[in-house]
């Protein structure tokens, strides 16, 4: 200022060359606070009047303009210099504050999308090595007791990294480097508790040229932990109630299980048992058509209850990825004729059409699984369709996929449970109008048409009458997996 002022004197009076010392004290006390302005105002002072005021080159002043100049500068530069103090440490707060802000709200936005503790740690230790520009490793506990870090460290740790890690698992303070326990160590370390339980150590590796923690720092390092011990929490309760609904689910599918099958396999039993009986204790006694009449009992209760067996089986290879898919080239008219050949031995007097539009289409499939969901359509349409209104198939071929069309004239069934048919044990009549459905049929179909790339859907029949299944299969080989 004092050289500027020098050059300047020639076009300048002393009163306009004060300013440049205020802007000096001003420039001053927004780079290096209060004391360095009041230092700096002082100097000032001191150079003004020894460089600018007559004599020049002495503290002595012989104008009085140059004295009310002096005390002009001295006034304004005492009130500058703190004011722009003060400036300055509130954008240095404003600066933290924004930076502490960012770093929490960036650390939020990955723990509301991790879902496993090694994506919290993960997360939680990128974000505080960002914030803080240091390395930057989690500590936690295995399953079998054992210590497990996030990635590894940079440098091994040692023998006082290993104890100060200990020590803060333990005793759930901070330990390590710019603390006063195991100081020696090279790492920062910040225990992460929740409910007075230690569930992580922080540990950060901070320069060497750093010998205090600042407060920002400090209480940033703070609020991430608090995070990243809210973040465990939520993801422990949703893996809680994961596992608390699954355990339900079972429990619920247990009970469906034995509600849904219990009378319809004793049913079948109490009727072989007792024409097995019947046949036993009235052998001499029964006239021919009676015993041929037990006879038949027993043989269309045993296929009742094979099917009833078949349908479990079918239900838990499905379940648990053991039915095996071999495929083959096959008609599809020959797969639907099985299955009305097979509907007849079950439902004598149930009525059929089969109708099929062009050329009837070839299947890479296995033709057992895809006969058995037909048959397991064609069953139910059996069931509820009236004595004298067929069941009629269609088969046809739409845009490169085979479409088998089977349609009833029964009641139907209401649009807003056409998709919960297909529902393990949903069943749409209760009481005494199930007519032996365990409502297992329609969401084994669904599995097995589902293996082969296919679809399968319930609509309404024509006329608004009855229901109309739609079974989708590909005509092109799907690279599926062998078992589903």
């Amino acid at each position: 200022a004092s050289v500027t002022a020098h050059l300047l004197t020639p076009w300048l009076g002393s009163g306009n060359l004060v300013l440049l010392y205020v802007l000096a004290v001003i420039g001053v006390g927004l780079r290096h606070g209060a004391r360095p302005a009041l230092a700096t105002a002082l100097l000032s002072f001191l150079s003004f009047n020894f460089f600018l005021t007559e004599p020049r080159h002495t503290f002595a002043v012989e104008k009085q303009d140059d004295i009310s100049t002096l005390i002009f500068l001295s006034v304004i530069a005492l009130i500058c210099g703190p004011a722009a103090s003060r400036i300055r440490r509130q954008f240095l707060l404003l600066k933290e504050s924004n930076r502490y802000s960012e770093a929490l709200r960036a650390l939020a936005n990955q723990l509301t999308v991790a879902d496993s503790d090694t994506g919290l740690w993960n997360a939680v230790t990128r974000e505080l090595a960002t914030a803080l520009q240091v390395e930057c490793i989690a500590v936690t506990s295995g399953d079998d007791g054992s210590l497990q870090t996030s990635h590894r460290p940079s440098q091994p740790f040692n023998q006082l990294d290993a104890a100060a890690i200990e020590w803060s698992r333990k005793q759930g303070a901070p330990s390590g480097r710019l603390t006063d326990t195991l100081a020696g160590s090279a790492w920062s370390l910040f225990p992460v508790r929740h409910h007075n339980k230690t569930i992580a150590v922080i540990m950060l590796r901070f320069d060497s040229t750093i010998t205090r923690l600042q407060t920002y720092d400090s209480d940033l390092i703070s609020a991430m932990l608090q995070q990243a011990a809210d973040a465990w929490q939520r993801i422990h309760l949703a893996r809680d109630l994961e596992s608390a609904r699954v355990k339900t689910e079972v429990e619920q599918l247990r009970s469906a299980l034995l509600s849904s099958v219990s009378h319809d396999l004793r049913s079948p039993l109490s009727a072989m048992m007792g024409a097995a009986e019947s046949l036993q204790l009235l052998d001499t006694r029964l006239a021919p058509q009676d015993r041929h009449e037990l006879i038949d009992t027993l043989l269309q209760e045993s296929r009742r209850l094979d099917r009833y067996i078949q349908n479990l089986l079918d239900m838990t290879r499905l379940g648990h990825g053991t039915l095996k898919i071999e495929r083959d080239w096959v008609a599809a008219a020959d797969i639907i004729g099985s299955a009305l050949t097979r509907l007849k031995r079950y439902f004598p007097a149930v009525r059929t059409e089969f109708h099929t539009l062009g050329e009837p289409p070839l299947l890479y499939a296995h033709a057992a699984l895809v006969e058995q969901a037909l048959f397991n359509i064609l069953e139910n349409a059996a069931r509820f369709s009236p004595p004298e209104e067929p069941v009629t198939v269609s088969l046809s071929t739409v845009d490169n996929t085979c479409r088998i069309i089977i349609e009833d004239r029964g009641p139907g069934i209401p649009e807003s449970v056409r998709e919960k048919i297909f529902d393990m044990f949903y069943v749409v009549a209760d009481g005494d109008q199930k007519k032996h459905n365990t409502g297992m049929g329609l969401a084994i179909c669904r599995g097995m048409i589902g293996a082969h790339g296919g679809s399968v859907r319930a609509e309404a029949g024509s006329d608004s009458k009855g229901t109309r299944f739609v079974v989708e299969l590909p005509l092109t080989p799907t690279r599926n997996e062998d078992s589903v």
